[in-house]
């Protein structure tokens, strides 16, 4: 008999002592009011950058005439030393994981605070698939089938992040800039694996 009126005692004081914040469903449950927040915050970005287009190649690797792609990405040049005879500036490149860019961006403050003591330039492309780098025009369309998302592998994006680059830098006169990679979890591990794994 003493042992259910203890659970229920300890019941009661757990109820008591937890706050209404502990009690919510955590996010990946469905939404939350602290998911909610969380997108709040992204309608003001406490970092500025330029948002920008770039027409796409869907498929790197074959000569299939397939139609291209408007990937989203993000340009913020503000501490930038510019590329030229005696200054070098490089150009950081965050590889956009699996979500819209604009938390990558708002959330990713190490490469915010390195921007200005090297003088460099940040870009944020958004990973294809997701976002609004949404190829064949819309979410429904792409991922309607295999052969439409037979485009989203880790390789396709990282030349999609090459072949940004290179048109970038040529474009701004900064083709000897250095480029430096930045990713975390997948984003982070598809510039590990493609660069020292060899198929």
């Amino acid at each position: 008999m003493a042992k259910p009126f203890f659970l229920f005692f300890l019941l009661i004081i757990c109820l008591l002592s937890s706050t209404p914040e502990s009690r919510r469903p955590p996010p990946f449950l469905g939404k939350s009011p602290r998911l909610l927040k969380t997108q709040n915050i992204l309608v003001q970005p406490k970092y500025t950058y330029e948002t920008r287009y770039y027409d796409q190649t869907l498929d790197h690797f074959s000569f299939n005439d397939l139609p291209k792609f408007q990937q989203h990405y993000f340009i913020n040049s503000d501490h930038w030393v510019g590329a030229g005879p005696n200054r070098l500036g490089p150009i950081f490149l965050y590889c956009g994981n699996k979500g819209n860019i604009e938390w990558f961006a708002a959330n990713t403050d190490f490469i915010w605070e390195l921007v200005p003591r090297f003088g460099a330039m940040v870009i944020f492309p958004e990973h294809r698939y997701y976002g609004e780098s949404m190829p064949y025009g819309s979410q429904k369309e792409a991922y309607k089938n295999a052969s439409t998302l037979a485009y989203l592998t880790a390789k396709q994006t990282l030349a999609d992040y090459a072949l940004l680059i290179t048109d970038l830098k040529r474009n701004l006169s900064a083709e000897a800039s250095p480029v430096i990679l930045f990713g975390r979890s997948y984003g982070g591990s598809k510039i590990f694996s493609n660069n020292f794994n060899k198929n």
